[in-house]
């Protein structure tokens, strides 16, 4: 059977089916509602959700993971949303149905909006309520994974947030939806994963569809067979072998990749969490370490100890390698369990200015990482610099926790290299004085796009601005790239635009040598630099440069890079 559906990530998979099946839904309560009672099984589900969604979150292995399950917990916790259901409650509601009505209400205030980024909180809305709903164990429609099968293919109505972060470690290799589109969470989430999938499949589960029922999935074009032929099954895997960009004679060896003509490539991974990736062990070391999971875990600062054990542990799996540890990089849309609330967060208390707010509470991280450097190839780094005197700042506190160590008799790497993030346009202007007090730059795309275009990261209708490939950005890629070669600092780019195998030989033609990338996408990051001649690349990167407009920028990688930069 056939089916045709929207193309969410390519890939070519051939596996057997693990269906998300609807199960018998438990019966809600009924007879009169006891207030007290239903209060507290209200704030139990709502603790319950929040501590599940903090462990899955610091389980996720991408950022927009971490970033999605932030802002879910951020709906749960609001306060508006609560009163209304104990309102209702004390009416005399059950809670599963003061629940239901409170969130019908606001989805339809959502849904009323006028601006998008309004209207797209809706899915995150009624994840919540779902969560909730099964905690306090009165659920509409029970659905759940099927454990009894040994599929790798799985086939739903639809996967909230939390489900796709939990097929992690599950050897899932594609998904198929009966809802979704390309903008939602879970489409996200799975290219971030690197998850082949497709959405919008009219499937109905039955004998073509069953637990076990091998199937063909192709991301790229938007179509599943199931139950396929030989001959289809041969078809495919040929198409596999030729679109596979899985290359093992690159990615199972620890060696550097190196361009075409023999130039050396640091390919790192970015991290949020204490597990380390597989895929990690063949990368060039980490070159993002996100510390915000230990801050999610503990619903604010973690003990010295803690913070000290869990750096050493990662820095230990890397069995030598080097890591670069971020300082707490809290505010603005990520939400560590501890933040106060802000009228415009993305403008306002960010970064190393929350860091510097709390400088006590600053020096047990710096110090838990001071102390993790001795004898490990640890570096820090300062994320939200905007200028000199923040750098500076954030240095003396680096100082004062040295001294402090020594007075008390602990060891740390003395020489720990110092870091900046350039993410602001003020960090751009200040790159010549920043390289006097720093020793190595990474670059932000994620935040620096945001920065440099005015256009909220969060809200989809700003995506073609808030863009790697608009020139105000590429360009201010090459001013950074620019200082630090003629500073001689090494500049990394740690932003989604880093695993963009578009923009690569852009990105090598302007000078970047370093690139730390979604361990999901360190094999294809790999092949793709080997291919490369660095001359080509930058006499491409000259032309994108001098791009007036996004779209120029498309038709130049679009029609210009295999023959351009590529050696073929």
């Amino acid at each position: 059977m056939k089916y045709n559906g929207l193309p969410i990530n390519g890939g070519i998979e051939i596996g057997r089916i693990r269906g998300k099946f609807a199960s018998e839904s438990r019966p809600a309560a009924k007879g009169v509602a006891d207030a007290d009672f239903e209060r507290m099984r209200f704030f139990d589900a709502l603790l319950e959700f929040e501590d599940r969604m903090k462990k899955i979150a610091s389980s996720a292995s991408s950022q927009e993971g971490k970033d999605i399950i932030s802002g879910q917990i951020m709906i749960a916790r609001d306060p508006a949303l609560s009163d209304e259901v104990i309102g209702l409650i004390d009416s005399g509601m059950f809670a599963h149905s003061a629940l239901n009505t409170a969130c019908a209400r606001y989805e339809k205030i959502l849904a009323e909006s006028e601006d998008e980024m309004f209207r797209a909180r809706i899915e995150d809305l009624n994840e919540v309520k779902n969560s909730i709903l099964e905690l306090m164990g009165v659920t509409e429609e029970q659905e759940s994974i099927s454990e009894n099968s040994d599929g790798d293919v799985i086939f739903a109505e639809k996967l909230s947030a939390a489900e796709i972060i939990g097929l992690k470690n599950q050897n899932i290799r594609a998904v198929v939806m009966k809802t979704g589109t390309a903008a939602s969470h879970a489409a996200v989430l799975l290219r971030s994963m690197g998850i082949t999938a497709v959405f919008g499949v009219d499937f109905e589960f039955g004998e073509d569809t069953a637990d076990g029922t091998e199937c063909i999935v192709d991301g790229k074009d938007g179509l599943v067979v199931t139950n396929p032929t030989d001959l289809e099954k041969d078809y495919y895997k040929q198409k596999k072998n030729i679109d596979d960009r899985n290359d093992p004679d690159v990615a199972d060896t620890g060696k550097k990749s190196t361009t075409a003509d023999g130039t050396e490539i640091e390919i790192l991974c970015n991290i949020g969490s204490e597990m380390v990736p597989d895929g990690c062990l063949n990368s060039d070391g980490v070159g993002l370490l996100r510390t915000e999971f230990l801050f999610m875990e503990e619903g604010g600062m973690p003990p010295e100890d803690v913070q000290y054990e869990v750096y050493g542990r990662i820095a230990d799996k890397l069995n030598g390698k080097s890591v670069v540890i971020r300082t707490l990089d809290a505010g603005g849309d990520k939400d560590t369990g501890n933040d106060e609330r802000e009228d415009n967060p993305a403008l306002g208390r960010r970064g190393i200015r929350i860091s510097m707010s709390d400088v006590d509470g600053f020096k047990i991280q710096l110090k838990a990482i001071l102390r993790a450097s001795a004898n490990r190839e640890l570096s820090l780094l300062f994320p939200m610099i905007s200028g000199l005197e923040e750098l500076k700042n954030a240095r003396s506190v680096v100082n004062e926790c040295m001294d402090e160590l020594g007075r008390e008799g602990k060891n740390y790497n003395k020489n720990i290299k110092v870091g900046c993030m350039i993410e602001t346009p003020a960090a751009l202007m200040c790159l010549d004085d920043l390289s006097d007090e720093c020793d190595f730059f990474s670059i932000g795309t994620n935040d620096l796009s945001q920065y440099m275009m005015c256009a909220d990261r969060g809200n989809p209708e700003m995506s073609d601005l808030c863009s790697i490939y608009q020139p105000g950005v590429i360009r201010a890629v090459k001013i950074i790239s620019d200082v630090a070669l003629k500073k001689n600092k090494p500049v990394t780019i740690c932003g989604e635009a880093a695993s963009d195998i578009r923009m690569m030989p852009v990105f090598l033609g302007l000078g970047i040598r370093s690139f730390s990338v979604d361990p999901s996408r360190l094999t294809l990051m790999k092949k793709s630099v080997k291919n490369l001649n660095l001359k080509k690349c930058e006499n491409l990167a000259a032309e994108v440069v001098k791009a007036a407009t996004r779209e120029d920028i498309y038709w130049l990688l679009d029609h210009r890079s295999a023959g351009a930069a590529y050696d073929t």
